[in-house]
C-alpha cells in the first residue's frame, strides 16, 4: 500500500531531524518530502551510519535537505575514517619539516591550517575517490588529516582522570610524536572530541609534540593554558571553521556579514520561539545565539556550531573574531 503524504513527510521529519521541515508561512506544506521514497531499511542503515560517524547531522546539507542514499552510506563513512592506502602519510614531509617553535603569531598558526585546507582540497579526488564532499565542510576532518601526516588515530573509552586545584580532570586528548600516535578520549561530546583532535593536529604540526595532552575539568570550568596549548587552541579554531567558509554560511542564513540588533533582526531572530532568544545584553550573549540559531526570518537550518561540528562557545568565539557580530550595546 502506498505511503500517505501525512506518514512520509512524518519519516522524513524524523530523518531531517527537524519538526518543521516543509511548512510554509501560512502552516501549508511548502514542498514534498525530498525523500519521499525513504524505506524503512534506509532509515536504519542512517542510523547505524550517524551513531558510527558519532554525527546525528551527517547526511544532511546545509539548507536541511537529506543528501545520502543507500548506496552511499557505506562508502561515504569508510572516507571519513580510512584512506586509500596509498594517501596514508603522503603529508608526513608537512609535519616533519615543520618549523617548531615555541611561539607563533595567530596569521602564522592561520596559514598553516590554509596550507593543510589547500592540500587536501588539491588532492581530494585522491582522498575520498569516487565520493569527494560536495559540502567543502566535510573536508574539515582531523581524524583524515592526522593519517595523511602519517599518524596512527584512535578513540578510547577515556585517557584517565587526576585531580588539580579541587577539580577532577579528565585527560581529554593525547598526541605522541615519537611513536606517532594520537588518542582521543570517549569521555566527552562529539563538537569536544572533534576540537580535541584538531587542537592535537595542531600540536603535530606547530610543537615538540612528544606526550602532550589536553585536560577538561569535568564539571565545565576554566583552567589555566600554558601557551602552546592556546595556540593549539588556535589552530583547532583556524582549522574546523576558516573564515571564508564561516562567513559565506554566515552571510546566507542571517543575510548580512555583520549581524547587530535592531527591530527588525530582533524579530526576524525571535520569530516562532520564546522571547528569551533575543534578549542579549552582551557580545557573547547575541554570538551564542547566532551560533545555535536554528531558523532565522522563518527559514530553519542546521545551526553553524552544528554545520562545522563545534561546541556553540567555539563557534560564538570564532564570529566574533571575525567581526560578524557587533556587540548590542553599540
Amino acid at each position: 500500500m502506498e505511503t500517505s503524504l501525512h506518514d512520509r513527510i512524518i519519516e522524513s521529519r524524523r530523518l531531517l531531524q527537524n519538526p518543521y521541515a516543509y511548512l510554509d508561512g501560512n502552516d501549508g506544506y511548502s514542498a514534498l518530502p525530498r525523500v519521499a521514497c525513504t524505506t524503512s531499511a534506509l532509515a536504519v542503515d542512517i542510523a547505524k551510519s550517524r551513531k558510527r560517524l558519532e554525527d546525528p547531522y551527517a547526511y544532511l546539507d546545509d539548507v536541511g535537505g537529506f543528501s545520502a542514499t543507500r548506496n552511499t552510506l557505506h562508502s561515504q563513512v569508510e572516507s571519513r575514517c580510512m584512506l586509500p592506502h596509498g594517501m596514508v602519510g603522503k603529508y608526513s614531509s608537512f609535519a616533519h619539516g615543520a618549523n617548531k617553535k615555541s611561539h607563533y603569531a595567530n596569521d602564522v598558526l592561520e596559514k598553516k591550517a590554509k596550507d593543510l585546507h589547500a592540500m587536501m582540497w588539491r588532492d581530494k579526488s585522491q582522498i575520498w575517490l569516487d565520493n569527494v564532499p560536495a559540502n567543502p565542510i566535510a573536508m574539515l576532518n582531523p581524524e583524515l588529516a592526522f593519517q595523511l601526516i602519517g599518524y596512527d588515530y584512535s578513540l578510547n573509552e577515556t585517557l584517565g582522570q587526576y585531580h588539580a586545584d579541587g577539580k577532577q580532570i579528565e585527560v581529554a586528548g593525547i598526541i605522541d610524536a615519537t611513536s606517532r600516535q594520537v588518542c582521543i578520549s570517549r569521555q566527552f561530546s562529539h563538537e569536544v572530541r572533534n576540537f580535541t583532535a584538531a587542537h592535537e593536529l595542531g600540536h603535530a604540526l606547530c610543537h615538540d609534540a612528544r606526550g602532550l595532552h589536553r585536560d577538561r575539568p569535568l564539571d565545565g570550568t576554566t583552567m589555566s593554558r600554558e601557551k602552546i596549548e592556546i595556540e593549539a587552541d588556535k589552530f583547532a579554531s583556524y582549522f574546523l571553521m576558516p573564515a571564508k567558509l564561516v562567513k559565506a554560511c554566515f552571510k546566507r542564513h542571517f543575510g548580512t556579514e555583520h549581524f547587530f540588533l535592531n527591530d527588525d533582526t530582533r524579530f526576524a531572530l525571535g520569530r516562532g520561539v520564546s522571547s528569551d532568544r533575543t534578549n542579549c545584553r552582551t557580545l557573547r550573549d547575541l554570538s551564542r545565539v547566532l551560533a545555535s540559531a536554528e531558523s532565522y526570518n522563518g527559514e530553519r537550518f542546521v545551526s553553524l556550531a552544528g554545520q562545522f561540528h563545534v561546541s556553540v562557545g567555539a563557534m560564538a568565539i570564532r564570529l566574533e573574531e571575525l567581526a560578524l557580530v557587533v556587540s548590542p550595546n553599540v
